[in-house]
């Protein structure tokens, strides 16, 4: 298992910012799992993935982390009404991976720029449908460091948030499929293409900062309209493609993106009398 110290965390987030981390452990099966059973029910361990939908701080994180990037990944079709996925796989390759097999309801995570376990712990979604829709039980690591079984019901679920009190991380997912369902194979081109016209996918940024404060209304739409679309702090600015991103221009900080995200939220509420809320997690 490969332990890094004293490393930039630039390096194991989306958006490129951040200071350095005391020790990252990279845990490449069960049993280097297990070897850090003691580290995960540490309170302050924080488990990473793809490093979307995360920021660190300019001082950078002095408790544990660990990556599960270097976990095996895994795709299968499990009998006639499941597809498992380990959680260090991407949202992209199983979305793919449903529309080689003619599965319908997989293609909005196409567009969602993370891990199956990220999204598993954030209720991520796009398009109208949320990863939750799909799953039937997963297995976790909970606070005691035991690997265990749980379903859908074992949780509290909720517009982007999961209650994970009681666990550390996802490790693996069943997900259930319906065949009956109608695939439409020009879906996931049409998610595709809609992605990339609005969103700014080549640029460093960790998601959509901010969650949208109702079914009504995108908090991008909310950003524009308040006449917001070119606000910049330091290194740290408004994607004009999609205002619910921020963009590192390469000389961003923390800092700046915290500053950022204090001044749309004071703009906001000063115009319209409405709070947003982080969907973006910084430690």
């Amino acid at each position: 298992m490969k332990i890094e110290k004293n490393i930039p965390l630039t390096k194991y987030t989306t958006i490129r910012i951040g200071g350095n981390a005391k020790i990252i452990y990279f845990p490449e099966n069960t049993n280097d799992l297990k070897k850090l059973e003691s580290i995960f029910t540490r309170e302050k361990t924080l488990v990473i993935g793809n490093g979307s939908n995360i920021v660190f701080k300019d001082k950078g994180y002095k408790y544990d982390l660990i990556c599960l990037k270097r976990l095996k990944k895994s795709l299968s079709i499990i009998g006639s009404k499941n597809i498992y996925a380990s959680a260090g796989t991407s949202c992209a390759r199983l979305a793919k991976y449903a529309y080689n097999n003619s599965i319908p309801g997989f293609e909005f995570l196409h567009g969602i720029p993370g891990t199956i376990g990220g999204s598993l712990r954030m209720n991520a979604g796009a398009f109208g449908s949320e990863i939750w829709d799909l799953v039937e039980y997963v297995t976790v690591i909970n606070n005691k460091s035991k690997l265990v079984k749980l379903s859908k019901k074992d949780f509290r679920i909720s517009y982007r948030k999961v209650d994970m009190r009681k666990n550390k991380a996802f490790i693996d997912v069943y997900f259930k499929f319906n065949r009956n369902k109608k695939f439409d194979k020009e879906l996931l081109d049409t998610y595709m293409d809609k992605r990339t016209s609005t969103q700014p996918t080549n640029q460093w940024s960790s998601g959509c900062i901010f969650k949208n404060p109702n079914t009504k209304i995108s908090a991008s739409k909310i950003i524009d309209e308040a006449n917001l679309s070119k606000t910049r702090i330091g290194g740290i600015y408004v994607s004009k493609k999609h205002c619910n991103y921020f963009i590192n221009d390469g000389t961003g900080t923390c800092k700046d993106l915290e500053d950022l995200i204090f001044s749309i939220k004071k703009d906001i509420y000063d115009q319209y009398n409405m709070k947003i809320e982080n969907e973006v997690c910084i430690y």
